[in-house]
């Protein structure tokens, strides 16, 4: 869903369309005589006016047969005589206007506002139209805040307003008009959609081109056009068109607050570019003290002092941009939170991200209602419910009321609902209560204000060759026996998808026969969710390089609807199994140690039919078993029953997510004892339910104990963050809880606060300094988001800081992997894209190229051309799952990806390594085996790297259960530290280049596995 909504249509016949379709001041198209039959009060003030002076009557009688010259002339003899009659002034500007003389009827009509204390209100309105009518537009937005003030009682001037200001990108000026007209029951469903988020209204450009194009000496248009290059986080662009309006009005404080706002942006992204920072220093220097009225420019502060380390600043700069914006602002008080956790005001950071998760929920659930077309009575009654929640119940009330006359999923209690919420209600209650603003009990008196001056640290660097090893791959997968079409139901390519067929194409990687050789499983979803009637997935076994499909003869014969598939050692016997996620019944396969696998799903007790995408072995609870956790995604049947249509081809097309209720996630506890239990309610605390697509577990966050990130397709993602240490006691009765800290550590949604349509996801340390960063992919024309995790256990948004952002906008992203494919000890990203419908547009494709990207010693990445990568990466494709593995161990990492309607892709690859590498495959001995969560200190030549075991690994797939990293040339050797997940600190010394090794933990020695293939 857009976030774009054309204020045009929002407030119909707002006041803008004086300027888009044309109007008159007097309101009509001629100017009669008086009548008395059709009272108007936006006629010419001749009407119902009792006639002074035999001028002034004279030119009443000429107007009624239309002698509008002459009657002019009569009005200027009786205006020498009566200067300040202000009838006659308004009826000299009626008439001007029909004559087509503009700035003269604007002249009169503003002459009769000046004599006037309290000018009626068809004068002011016969003024502000006037002034659109020549694109005077922000003097009519002053007369009508003017006309307002004057006439506080009236409707019309207020919905003028509201839509004047947003289509101008003065979002916030709309706010309290609209506020009236729901105090006093006049609100519609526009209104309250705007006044759930102002933010989601967006300027409109062809308004503002023609403001241009017809007043040209007026600039102030040029800032609506800054914001949308701001939406689209394009900072050079707004810096670039600003200081001509600064220029030109230096009193227009939206301009210099946005300016400030990009120059900021710059200055981060470019740290070691003097002229940026000078820049910012000299906007500082000269920005009008009144500039901090806005909250913007506090925004602005904040930003800039969080990336000097001022975090101090940032708290007092973010506390004064939320006041301002009564707490209701997402971005602001996720930055607000975040600095204050940078403090270590924990308190205070608990209450904020709490109103935080309240907004962000409103802002899904707005989403959601409109997703449903504006129809549904129970998406509306959430919206209020959440509104409830925030404190805000004149808006609570009204959105009951509109849910009432709403025609779909109709609610038993809506009335009892609305009377609820409406004996809560007082005449005089405020529009928000007062325990609701966190940020006015947030005591700034001793804290710094931001320093403009002050430097941002450099990105650390981390060395890349690409140019010495250049990254190449050779598509393999026929040649080396993998042959596999993820397959749907025949008539899907030629009729198009349903929502159920765009996903799937999951595969993992593992070695089942323990022969040091990678295999495969790759699923099929052909058939009917819910049903066992699709083609079985396959599984490839890989002998010497070789695969070959030992489906039938290994007891694999899932013929379930196919999602994702994950590997893992569920049963700690030291062969990995299989779990298929499928829509209905989910299989587990257990390696039976001898080539052949047993569905023991009814053994173990796992039972439901959900629409499950994708899955993980962990062991949660740190009891030494492996623990099961399902990401699901949409619930009931209606997403099998309901099909949606491309409004272009005509064919079916993927219906949007929202459409669908949700379906929770569950976890499965494994006691070892054969069996699995589900644990979903008693060790997941409530939050709000997300349609879920990937999944990663591992030691995430800065606390003990595994945790598990999980991308939400439009709505925000989960952290869910285990209270309890892998280390205690696992016979003890502390109970396991698992706590979604999404919000609260900056990964629930983008930087710009929209939960987005999350699919992939990469988990590693691409910038050297220790720690976890996270990679999401997401929908066309939605950029991917970069993570980076900037204190422990919190991340921030910096795609357009690094150069992700604009490079994702026209595609369409599935499986995504960090990888240092050329071993020159800085990772690489690759992306699979593919769309989920042909849309049948020319600037958004539906088989898509993959993209990769390698990062530069500036901290920033960039594209590498696709026709330097191979031939795989000059087609296009439906790309979907994505995973890693060594397939004819050589020591660089290959690539297999899953396609619909194209056979898989096995990138084997061929780039030039001037170095070589050490893999390490790891055994836990005082907890589960696959011993997820293992994190390692690499040391050689000075270098110093850290790297995790992660599992789950993002799309519908599992990768190879295998770290590896590059040496440099000056060394052979490298000594390493191994933190297992029971908390054991490990040195491994010299372990030699060229080969693969297996660590035990508590065994001093490493078992030397596979020498890598030369």
């Amino acid at each position: 869903m857009s976030r774009t909504y054309l204020v045009l249509s929002v407030f119909g016949n707002c006041l803008a369309c004086c300027l888009l379709l044309g109007c008159n001041g007097s309101g009509d198209e001629s100017v009669s005589a008086p009548s008395e039959t059709r009272p108007n009060p936006a006629k010419i003030s001749a009407d119902n006016v009792a006639a002074t002076g035999i001028h002034y009557r004279e030119a009443v009688k000429l107007v009624r047969v239309g002698d509008f010259a002459n009657a002019q002339r009569s009005l200027r003899e009786h205006l020498l005589t009566d200067p300040t009659d202000v009838k006659a002034m308004e009826l000299a500007g009626d008439i001007a206007s029909r004559l087509g003389d503009t700035p003269q009827a604007i002249q009169w009509y503003r002459d009769a506002v000046e004599q006037t204390p309290q000018p009626s209100y068809a004068l002011l309105d016969k003024l502000a139209k006037t002034l659109m009518a020549t694109a005077n537009a922000y003097e009519s937005v002053d007369v009508l805040k003017q006309t307002i003030s004057i006439h506080p009682d009236l409707e019309r001037p207020k919905y003028d307003l509201a839509g004047l200001v947003t289509v101008l990108g003065l979002n916030h000026d709309a706010v309290e008009p609209l506020q009236w007209l729901i105090q006093n029951n006049l609100g519609d469903e526009e209104s309250l959609v705007v006044l759930a988020n102002p933010d989601r209204v967006q300027p409109d450009p062809e308004f503002c081109r023609k403001l241009l194009d017809r007043a040209p000496e007026d600039l102030r248009p040029h800032y609506a056009l800054a914001k949308l290059d701001a939406e689209k986080q394009d900072w050079s662009a707004v810096s670039k068109r600003l200081p001509a309006v600064l220029n030109r009005h230096p009193d227009f404080l939206p301009a210099w607050a946005l300016q400030g706002r990009a120059l900021v942006e710059l200055a981060v992204a470019n740290p070691s570019d003097a002229n940026r920072r000078s820049d910012l220093v000299e906007w500082a220097k000269n920005k009008p003290t009144a500039l901090e009225d806005l909250p913007e420019y506090w925004t602005a502060a904040g930003i800039w002092s969080n990336h000097t380390s001022d975090h101090s600043a940032a708290v007092r700069a973010f506390v004064e941009a939320s006041r301002l914006h009564q707490s209701n602002h997402g971005p602001t008080l996720s930055y607000l939170q975040a600095s204050l956790r940078q403090l270590g005001r924990e308190e205070e950071t608990s209450r904020v991200a709490k109103r935080f998760a309240q907004v962000a929920g409103l802002n899904d659930a707005v989403k959601t209602f409109l997703e449903r077309n504006s129809k549904s009575q129970l998406a509306a009654l959430r919206i209020a419910y959440q509104l409830v929640d925030l404190g805000r119940m004149w808006e609570a009330e009204a959105w009951t009321s509109l849910a009432k006359t709403l025609p779909e999923d109709p609610v038993a209690t809506i009335e009892q609902a609305h009377l609820a919420i409406r004996a809560r209600l007082r005449p005089d209650s405020p529009w928000q209560t007062k325990s609701s603003l966190v940020a006015s009990s947030i005591n700034i008196s001793d804290l710094p204000m931001a320093s403009w001056d002050a430097a941002v640290q450099n990105a650390r660097t981390i060395a890349n060759r690409i140019d010495e090893s250049p990254v190449r791959f050779i598509e393999q997968a026929q040649q080396r026996g993998l042959l596999h079409t993820v397959s749907l139901a025949p008539e899907a390519e030629s009729e198009g998808h349903w929502i159920y067929q765009s996903t799937g194409g999951g595969a993992a990687v593992l070695d089942f026969d323990l022969n040091g050789w990678p295999d495969t499983a790759i699923a099929n979803l052909d058939g009917t969710p819910m049903q066992n009637n699709s083609s079985p997935n396959r599984l490839f076994r890989n002998i010497d390089g070789q695969f070959s499909d030992v489906t039938s003869t290994s007891g694999y014969a899932d013929t379930g609807f196919a999602q994702g598939i994950t590997s893992g050692d569920f049963d700690n016997d030291g062969f990995p199994d299989l779990f298929d996620a499928n829509i209905g019944r989910n299989r587990l396969y257990r390696n039976n140690g001898d080539g052949t696998f047993s569905d023991v799903t009814d053994e173990m007790k796992l039972v439901g039919n959900e629409w499950t995408t994708s899955a993980v072995f962990a062991d949660v609870d740190g009891d030494g078993n492996a623990d099961l956790f399902e990401v699901n995604y949409c619930g009931g049947n209606a997403p099998y029953e309901t099909p949606c249509r491309s409004d272009a081809t005509g064919k079916l097309a993927s219906c949007p997510p929202l459409k669908f209720e949700a379906s929770s996630d569950r976890i499965w506890t494994n006691n070892g004892t054969g069996r699995f239990k589900n644990v979903s309610r008693d060790w997941m605390q409530p939050t709000n339910i997300g349609r879920g697509l990937g999944i990663i577990a591992g030691q995430l966050d800065e606390a003990p104990g595994l945790d598990l990130f999980v991308a939400n397709d439009m709505s925000v993602n989960h952290l869910w963050s285990s209270s309890r240490s892998a280390s205690e006691d696992s016979t003890n009765d502390v109970p396991t809880r698992l706590t979604d800290l999404g919000t609260v550590r900056g990964l629930a949604m983008s930087g710009q606060s929209n939960s987005q349509a999350s699919m992939g996801m990469a988990a590693g340390d691409p910038d050297g300094d220790g720690d976890l960063d996270f990679f999401l992919t997401h929908f066309a024309e939605e950029h991917n988001t970069y993570y980076e995790q900037v204190a422990p256990g919190l991340w921030e948004d910096r795609t357009h800081a690094v150069g992700l952002y604009e490079p994702s906008l026209d595609q369409l992203g599935f499986g995504t992997t960090w990888t240092d494919f050329n071993l020159d000890g800085a990772m690489e990203l690759l992306v699979t894209n593919g769309h989920v419908s042909d849309t049948g547009r020319e600037d958004i494709g539906y088989e898509m190229p993959p993209q990769m990207f390698t990062r530069l010693e500036s901290g920033r990445w960039q594209e590498l051309p696709n026709s330097s990568l191979g031939d795989y990466f000059e087609r296009e494709h439906l790309g979907r799952a994505l995973v890693t593995l060594d397939a004819n161990l050589d020591g660089r990492t290959d690539v297999l990806i899953t396609h619909l309607y194209e056979p898989v892709a096995l990138l084997i690859n061929k780039s030039e390594t001037t170095s070589k590498s050490i893999g390490l495959r790891f055994q836990a001995t005082s907890g589960h085996r696959d011993a997820i969560g293992s994190t390692v200190e690499v040391l050689s030549s000075g270098d110093k790297r850290t790297l995790q075991l992660t599992a789950g690994d993002g799309y519908m797939g599992s990768n190879e259960r295998r770290l590896s990293f590059a040496l440099s040339n000056a060394s052979n050797k490298a000594d390493i530290v191994v933190k297992w997940p029971s908390g054991l600190r490990q040195s491994f010394n010299e372990l030699e280049a060229g080969r693969d090794y297996l660590l035990t933990e508590g065994i001093a020695l490493p078992i030397p596995m596979n020498k890598h293939v030369q």
